[in-house]
């Protein structure tokens, strides 16, 4: 597939497979393309299997009890113009094959009257993507903001560096506010690798600290409103040790 005709659509439907709920879940994701060149995304998010836990269950794992979404409504051009892109690099398996955790991914193309049904090489890279479209419905329904990632370095009394990064999916850009540098804008793919960085970390909340320690160290945020050190414990291998030195730079841009 080379281009996204007028009046022809993109489905994309996944099914998480064999996990238990709360997390079970699937999403249908119709994409228009209207011969104005404008992009209509029509989704439907749902949660299943909710009856065979109890509400406390529910909501000690973050969910609340009406998960499920709908929307419908236009997608900003740069979506729509990056959904046509990622077609034209794209790979596709000449056979359909099941995902090794049991999950489902489909890509069904309606086009010209003729609909075909296509299997991504790498289904992993394509399941992030739609992800990513689903967060920018999120935040074009104004249900989620932009995802704030906050970093410090220093302590609640002595910030010899802030750094605020802004991610906003609906218009996929990033904004990093430096108290050292000012603001200066991020393109989406360092922005990405950013992340990758970032949740590669585990984050326990027994270890996070709901303001900033007074301590002097280096202390994220990553989204969840709590602070956490950013620093190898005994434990830690030397892999854990790369990996936080790693991230920190990056943080810091170095």
């Amino acid at each position: 597939m080379k281009r996204l005709e007028t009046n022809s659509t993109i489905t994309f439907e996944y099914n998480t497979g064999p996990i238990l709920p709360p997390f079970c879940h699937k999403y249908k994701i119709i994409v228009s393309k209207s011969d104005r060149d404008k992009y209509q995304i029509n989704l439907n998010l749902e949660y299943y299997d909710r009856d065979e836990i109890t509400e406390e269950e529910i909501f000690d794992e973050g969910f609340t009890m009406d998960d499920n979404y709908k929307w419908n409504e236009e997608l900003p051009l740069v979506w729509g113009h990056e959904i046509e892109n990622k077609f034209k690099v794209a790979n596709w398996k000449k056979k359909p094959s099941r995902s090794k955790d049991g999950s489902d991914f489909i890509i069904r193309v309606v086009q010209d009257n003729q609909s075909e049904i296509l299997q991504p090489a790498s289904s992993r890279i394509w399941e992030i993507f739609v992800q990513e479209i689903i967060q920018a419905v999120f935040e074009l329904s104004k249900k989620e903001a932009p995802l704030q990632i906050n970093f410090i370095s220093g302590s609640s009394k002595n910030q010899n560096q802030k750094i605020d990064f802004t991610f906003s999916f609906a218009k996929r850009s990033v904004l990093r506010d430096s108290s050292q540098k000012g603001k200066k804008a991020i393109n989406w793919l360092e922005g990405q690798n950013l992340l990758k960085y970032i949740f590669a970390i585990d984050y326990l909340p027994e270890n996070s600290f709901e303001k900033i320690p007074s301590a002097d160290s280096n202390y994220i945020s990553p989204g969840d409103g709590l602070w956490y050190e950013l620093a190898p414990t005994a434990n830690s291998r030397e892999d854990d040790i790369t990996q936080i030195k790693r991230l920190i730079e990056t943080l810091k841009g170095e």
